[in-house]
């Protein structure tokens, strides 16, 4: 998404790093952490009551990944997969107070909606994958099948709300 309509190819690979450090390996690091010291069971947060802490910690470092790309002028594409970001980790946060929604799906679901809307039908077999990710989730016994179609349809329905809002 960061290459998407850009003419300087290493601006491009800083906000693509931005993005993916706060989108995801500052978060994966901090799960990664919290399993070595014990305070997390697996790097799958099975245990929902465990997933506070995480789902916290993403949703600031996403926001402060945003703040980051607005203060260096980013891609509107990344800000508005940031927004998008944050928006359903909290739904999905306060979804896990009371049920195991599947973020895995809900990752993807989010991610094969902003694809087709940028790039168009060819992006449609993302969603394959989505397919793929939900029945692994329900075959290795993480989620049912309708915490994998809930955690999909929230994040494709939040996304397309969310692009839609932002003129993407």
């Amino acid at each position: 998404m960061a290459f998407y309509h850009t003419r300087d190819e290493l601006a491009a690979l800083v906000y693509a790093f931005i993005t993916l450090f706060f989108l995801s390996i500052g978060p994966l690091i901090y799960i990664l952490i919290g399993v070595r010291l014990g305070r997390l069971s697996d790097v799958d947060v099975s245990r929902r009551t465990e997933r506070a802490g995480p789902f916290l910690f993403g949703i600031t470092s996403v926001m402060i990944g945003w703040l980051v790309l607005l203060l260096i002028n980013g891609p509107k594409d990344l800000v508005t997969a940031l927004i998008i970001t944050a928006v359903s980790g909290v739904v999905m946060m306060v979804t896990t107070l009371w049920w195991k929604i599947s973020i895995h799906a809900s990752s993807l679901g989010g991610a094969a909606t902003v694809l087709t809307v940028l790039y168009g039908a060819v992006m449609l077999p993302a969603f394959l994958l989505l397919a793929l990710v939900s029945w692994s989730r329900v075959v290795l016994r993480r989620h049912t099948v309708t915490q994998v179609i809930a955690g999909s349809l929230v994040s494709i329905a939040l996304s397309l709300a969310i692009l839609k809002l932002r003129g993407v």
